[in-house]
């Protein structure tokens, strides 16, 4: 019986790890310092509250079912306007899409524009990961660059979900 228990925590253990490294768990960003080339615009809503709150993960799930319809076309993104971490689970943030520009589609109710202005220094940090594992790695991939290059970040943050291609975090550096 022992025996058999032991190959089964076995298997359950292989099976958690090979799920994580599919998801991308085992993968390392990419981070650097870049500058914003341009104006990035997000439709979406603002938020100003705690993170367990009943009204923010809404605002997630109906970013995505307005780019699922096609109602609007844009990458999921988020812009944070301070660490959650440090400010006590208290989170301020504009939840949407990226949208190449403010005039080509119609916003549907509630939604409004907001602009994170380019020509920004900004560590950046890449990875190839689902989006259930990839913020943690991102946020610690530019903390510690920050840390080790000497840089104060401004704790504005935006990250971007894109159907394909890497998940992405920029923070502003001061």
């Amino acid at each position: 019986m022992t025996r058999w228990f032991f190959l089964l925590s076995i298997l359950i253990a292989a099976l958690a790890a090979g799920i994580y490294a599919y998801l991308g768990g085992f993968r390392s960003p990419e981070v650097e310092l870049v500058t914003t080339q341009g104006p990035i615009y997000l439709a979406g809503k603002y938020f100003n509250g705690r993170v367990d709150s009943k009204e923010f993960g809404p605002l997630f799930r109906q970013a995505h079912q307005l780019q699922e319809s096609g109602q609007l076309r844009g990458e999921l993104a988020n812009i944070y306007y301070n660490d959650p971490e440090a400010a006590g689970d208290t989170v301020k943030a504009f939840i949407g899409l990226i949208v190449p520009d403010t005039t080509t589609q119609t916003l549907p109710s509630g939604y409004r524009y907001s602009t994170f202005s380019g020509g920004q220094r900004v560590v950046r940090a890449r990875i190839n990961a689902s989006y259930m594992v990839a913020p943690d790695k991102l946020y610690a991939g530019i903390k510690r660059y920050a840390e080790l290059q000497k840089l104060k970040l401004q704790k504005v943050y935006v990250e971007s979900f894109p159907a394909k291609g890497p998940v992405e975090v920029m923070a502003v550096v001061q």
